[in-house]
């Protein structure tokens, strides 16, 4: 019995390698899902792995850091104006500091949390919109 699942597990691996491509997955090149229904559906995750796993102040932080990754990418460059992705930006900064200064210290540490971050996530969306500038 051990002979034959081995010869057919054998056998399977070398007819997926002699496979002609045409047959495997090929590259859609349009997404199934609108540009700007991408950026809220990265921010949606984000808050909710984060309240799955640390509640109201775990989906704060979990939006807010799935919300600076989502503003900062190249396809929100493409797809958003320069002053949405930076208030984007700093309202995702906010409510990871908001998320943290709670998780940490209750109502008073979130808002200066809230506070520090929404500072904190301009000045990222600043350094990197300099950074990237080509000519």
């Amino acid at each position: 019995m051990k002979r034959f699942f081995a010869f057919l597990v054998c056998a399977v691996l070398l007819l997926t390698t002699i496979v002609p491509e045409t047959f495997g997955q090929t590259r859609r090149k349009k997404s199934r899902f609108g540009r700007k229904a991408r950026t809220a559906a990265i921010i949606a995750g984000g808050a909710g792995v984060g309240a799955l796993v640390g509640g109201k102040k775990g989906a704060a932080i979990g939006a807010g850091g799935a919300g600076l990754y989502a503003f900062n990418r190249r396809a929100a460059r493409r797809n958003f104006r320069g002053r949405t992705r930076t208030v984007g930006s700093t309202l995702s900064g906010a409510a990871l500091g908001a998320g943290v200064g709670g998780a940490v210290g209750g109502k008073r540490a979130a808002a200066a949390g809230a506070a520090l971050g929404a500072g904190g996530g301009y000045l990222y969306k600043r350094s990197r919109s300099r950074t990237r500038r080509r000519f």
